[in-house]
Formats: structure tokens, C-alpha cells, sequence
């Protein structure tokens, strides 16, 4: 089996009999739907991308670098997509949305055959069961396991490795984007320095604890290959992200060396341990002049954007946001979510809308009158309001693109952040 990988998560798996793909997603002529850019920049084009021809599609969520329909579309909707079981599965409806015909959703148990005899078992991340997932495929009698941008997990890596192993190679990330602490207005620059150094440790021990509990043959560390558009593209030394080369010396400083690197387009072959290709180093600093161009890219919910309302036609969203919040609520319920964190809406209106998760009341006030002490502020275009309202945005995958946040204190409420997907009329 080989690996040839393109960018961020985006790889394909290479045997005799079968080749997947997982998480096709290129930024074709640094342009973006999402606001999410490629980094570093491709140069692959459409054709190249086309001629790929993989027996199979495995999609591990539906984040917008992990699921794009633009990318997606250059391939034959017969094509084979692979999806991992979820309780509401999220996933395998959108990309029947996008007209493919063969949805293959792992069974718990069984997994799924590809071609010939290699096999795969796909499942929900053990922390994110809702949102991620993790693969497993043997191809050509090796077997790699897929942790794209997983949370750790010691005792599903522990299963996984006792049901499957022993592994030959582990694709496991080596950072993780987000919006913290980059769009966190509660913190200024030399907080915001502080706590990317601090995030980028954690995610570097997140590496080794991958690297560590699955034990493979081979580690590839990857993902985090994404840059945001417009003004954010400028706060990436805030990002939290570091490169690669620095990953690795953490792995070596933990004695762990099994390891190899790819650039865009090269492979590396599990058999003979070769790589095919050149490893050619990229980092923000090498890249300016495309994190310029991006810098000025401005996005659909912008003054001249395709999805702007203009003031003059906008509506106060108080009776929406109630309808909206009494389906938030009945997630509460099925989630047995108990928090009564208040959270403000800032639509770029003179008042904000305030909402609470102990009670289905909204009200509009000044910034200034905020009294709470505990609260989260998220700033959104309008016109990204009304698309969420009306579910034809997910939160989780524009919040990073599109919005600012505020929280006192700046602790993270996870249940929060998990409920705002379920804030829909």
C-alpha cells in the first residue's frame, strides 16, 4: 500500500485492488466558497484532480475542509462514499444532497468491504461521536489507520489498535485550526501570542499521545493545512498552528523517530519505506506573498458579498431567534445539557440580542448594559445570521470564518459551543 498525500487532510490510500480517497478539498485558483483556503497553496488543477479515479471517497465530517462540494463535484456520483455510522447522521445526508448514488455507511461491527479482499472499519470519534470520525483500512494486507483531525482519545486508540492492529502506518494530526485564541476580542495581542505558544504545545502533545497509543509501523503527521481569508488570513501568528518541522522535533525529543514527511502530490511506500517525491518545507513565513493575496479576498456575507442585506431591508430577529431557541432547547433536552450560560448575537446592529439557556427569552440590549459576569459574545454578519436560522449554514463549520467572539471569563463552555449548531427556526 502506498499514501500520496495532496494537502491539509486530503490523501489517498493505494493498493493493488483499491484506492481511497479521504477528504477531497482543494482551493482551486486561491479561490474559496467557505473563506477557508488551502495552506500552503496548491497549484493542482481541476483535471489533475479529476484523473485521481479512486475506487472510493471516504468522507470523515463534514467541516469545510474536509467536505467541498466543488471538489467533490469532479468526480462521478457513482462513486462509492464511505461514511462512518452517527446516531444523526449529518454526514451521510449532505453528500446524498450533493446527488451521489452509493452512500456506504460502516457497519459498528463489520465495517465495509472494498474491493477484493482489503476491508475498512469506520466509527465516531469516541470525544466528537456527534461530528468526527476515525477509519481504519486494510489494503494489500496493511493496515493504516485515518485520525484526520481527531481529539485524542487513549482508550478508543487502545480498542482500535486491539481490534485491528497491529497498525503499519498512523495518519495523525499534528495541530488543529480554530478560533481560539486568533478571534478572541477578550484577549489582547501579547495574551493572544501567550496562548497560541500554549496551544500549539498542547496539539504537539496531542501528536505524540496519537503516536504513542496506536504504535504503527509508520506515523504521518498531517492536517492543519487551512488559512482563512480577508482580515484573518494577517492574525495567522495567533493561529495556535505550527509547522510540521517543529512537530517532529517534539516526536524525536520523545524518542519517537518512525516518521516521514510528504509535500503535495508525493507518496511513500509502506512495503519498501521509500518516498516518492521531494519534501519540500512551507511555512507562513515562506508563504507571504499568497497569505497577502488571501488577506484581501473578501467574503459572501461582505458590503459587496452575494449573501449581503443591505440595512435598509433588515428585520428585527427577536421573533426568530425565539423559534430558534425553543429548538435549541429541545437539543438541550436529548442532550442532557444542564448549563444556563447566557450568550449575546452581535449582527452589527446598535443593540445586541441576548439569549440564555435557562429560559427561551430574548431581549435586545446596549453592549454596555451587559451585567452578567459569566457570558459569550459571538459577532456575525446578519446575513450569516439568517442563513443559520434558516439552516443553510452549519456552525461549526463557518464560526471560525465568519465570526469574533467575546467570553468573560476566557474559559471555553463546550456544551455552549455545541448547542449554537441547534439554533434554528
Amino acid at each position: 500500500m502506498k499514501i500520496r498525500y495532496y494537502v491539509n487532510a486530503m490523501m489517498s490510500l493505494e493498493g493493488q485492488h483499491s484506492k481511497v480517497l479521504c477528504d477531497p478539498w482543494i482551493t482551486f485558483d486561491a479561490e474559496s466558497n467557505s473563506g477557508l483556503f488551502n495552506f500552503p497553496e496548491t497549484n493542482l488543477s481541476r483535471e489533475q484532480i479529476a484523473s485521481i479515479h479512486p475506487d472510493f471517497i471516504y468522507i470523515t465530517h463534514t467541516h469545510a475542509d474536509h467536505f467541498d462540494p466543488i471538489t467533490l463535484d469532479l468526480f462521478p456520483k457513482d462513486t462509492p462514499i464511505i461514511v462512518s455510522y452517527y446516531e444523526n447522521n449529518f454526514t451521510e445526508r449532505n453528500v446524498r444532497k450533493l446527488g451521489f448514488s452509493d452512500v456506504r455507511v460502516s457497519d459498528p461491527t463489520k465495517g465495509l468491504s472494498l474491493n477484493a479482499s482489503d476491508h475498512c472499519w469506520i466509527e465516531p470519534s469516541a470525544r466528537v461521536p456527534a461530528l468526527d470520525s476515525i477509519g481504519v483500512f486494510k489494503i494489500d494486507g496493511q493496515v493504516a489507520v485515518n485520525a484526520n483531525d481527531n481529539a485524542f482519545d487513549a482508550a478508543q486508540c487502545s480498542s482500535l489498535r486491539n481490534r485491528y492492529g497491529p497498525f503499519d502506518l498512523a495518519c495523525v494530526p499534528f495541530s488543529y485550526q480554530g478560533p481560539y485564541p486568533a478571534f478572541y476580542e477578550n484577549l489582547d495581542p501579547h495574551e493572544k501570542k501567550i496562548e497560541a505558544l500554549n496551544k500549539k504545545a498542547r496539539n504537539f502533545s496531542v501528536l505524540v499521545d496519537f503516536s504513542t497509543a496506536l504504535d504503527a509501523k509508520f506515523v504521518f503527521p498531517f492536517a492543519a493545512g487551512a488559512i482563512y481569508g480577508g482580515n484573518k488570513a494577517s492574525l495567522h501568528p495567533f493561529y495556535g498552528v505550527g509547522t510540521v518541522e517543529e512537530a517532529v522535533q517534539h516526536l524525536r525529543s520523545h524518542g519517537i523517530t518512525n516518521y516521514f514527511l510528504l509535500s503535495e502530490g508525493c507518496s511513500f511506500d509502506l512495503t519498501t519505506g521509500q518516498t516518492d517525491g521531494e519534501y519540500l518545507p512551507r511555512s507562513h513565513e515562506t508563504e507571504k506573498p499568497y497569505i497577502d493575496k488571501i488577506s484581501t479576498k473578501l467574503g459572501p456575507f461582505d458590503e459587496t458579498g452575494l449573501f449581503y442585506i443591505n440595512h435598509s431591508e433588515r428585520i428585527d430577529l427577536t421573533k426568530l431567534l425565539k423559534k430558534a431557541r425553543l429548538r435549541q432547547q429541545e437539543w438541550q433536552t436529548r442532550t442532557q445539557t444542564t448549563s444556563q450560560s447566557v450568550y449575546y448575537l452581535d449582527v452589527g446592529e446598535p443593540q445586541i440580542y441576548r439569549l440564555c439557556l435557562a429560559d427561551v427569552s430574548v431581549e435586545k440590549i446596549f453592549e454596555s448594559n451587559i451585567k452578567e459576569e459569566k457570558f459569550e459574545i459571538f459577532r456575525l454578519p446578519y446575513s450569516l445570521m439568517i442563513g443559520l436560522l434558516t439552516g443553510h449554514y452549519n456552525w461549526s463549520n463557518v464560526k471560525t470564518q465568519h465570526m469574533t467572539f467575546y467570553r468573560q471569563p476566557n474559559k471555553l463552555d463546550a456544551e455552549l459551543h455545541e448547542l449554537m449548531s441547534y439554533l434554528q427556526i
